[in-house]
């Protein structure tokens, strides 16, 4: 069910009035209800709420250099769902390292905030027009994945990225390494793994393996390298080989 971050404060603003029994318990404004009022959404605001659940996030490890977000270090325009709740209009960035999702966020008292939202509630999440699903392909414990599709293609990418120690920058310990993709692609029903050229071009039939040969060699593509629109615009052209019928 979508829910915006206006209606579920509105709703939250609802439920107190709908409380008319709750004890007032002054604390400095000199009006009690008011003060109640605070504190009853202050409550409701913070980790007794599904989506306001988590840890205020700071930034850890200063000496390393680098980032930990994927695609960057930006909050974007999203929305997340946890346990079947769908929030829309909010803005969030991912820490592909550490595997979490942070909210921006200002409160009733118009302080600025970032939280760490608990993973484990989380089902899915959208940065600007990127989704992705927690899904456990491997059989192993759930990760979050990529989902990006062309036409009955879908290529499902766990993002990742590693630390290193660096020696070439004395002001920093540690590096970010560029993010790393684990790689599914859903095709004809079912889901193989392929980690480079070779084992994606084999997924598909013969009859179009050179042609998906000549583009990886036209775009000098590499999955190593690859973002989420090189893994587009490859997806979108492999629909199109299947949709073009062969030369007579």
């Amino acid at each position: 069910m979508p829910l915006s971050l206006h209606r579920l404060l509105f709703l939250v603003f609802i439920a107190f009035i709908s409380f008319g029994h709750l004890e007032a318990q002054p604390s400095g404004s000199g009006d009690p209800y008011l003060d109640s009022l605070s504190g009853y959404i202050q409550m409701k605001y913070g980790l007794d709420q599904d989506l306001f659940n988590g840890f205020q996030y700071y930034k850890r490890f200063s000496l390393y250099k680098g980032d930990p977000f994927f695609p960057d270090d930006v909050f974007y325009n999203g929305s997340v769902s946890i346990r079947g709740m769908q929030y829309n209009q909010i803005r969030l960035k991912y820490n592909c390292y550490s595997q979490d999702l942070i909210l921006e966020y200002t409160d009733f008292q118009a302080r600025y905030n970032q939280l760490r939202l608990n993973s484990t509630r989380i089902e899915s999440f959208q940065l600007g027009a990127w989704y992705f699903h927690k899904l456990s392909l491997s059989g192993d414990v759930p990760l979050f994945y990529q989902l990006i599709s062309s036409g009955s293609l879908t290529c499902y990418i766990h993002w990742k990225k590693d630390v290193h120690a660096t020696s070439d920058d004395l002001q920093y310990s540690h590096e970010y390494t560029r993010a790393l993709g684990t790689y599914y692609i859903a095709y004809k029903e079912d889901i193989q793994p392929f980690s480079n050229r070779k084992t994606f071009i084999s997924i598909f039939p013969e009859s179009i393996q050179a042609e998906i040969k000549k583009y990886f060699r036209r775009q000098r593509l590499s999955f190593r390298e690859a973002g989420p629109g090189d893994i587009q615009n490859l997806l979108n052209y492999i629909r199109q080989l299947e949709e073009t019928p062969p030369e007579q």
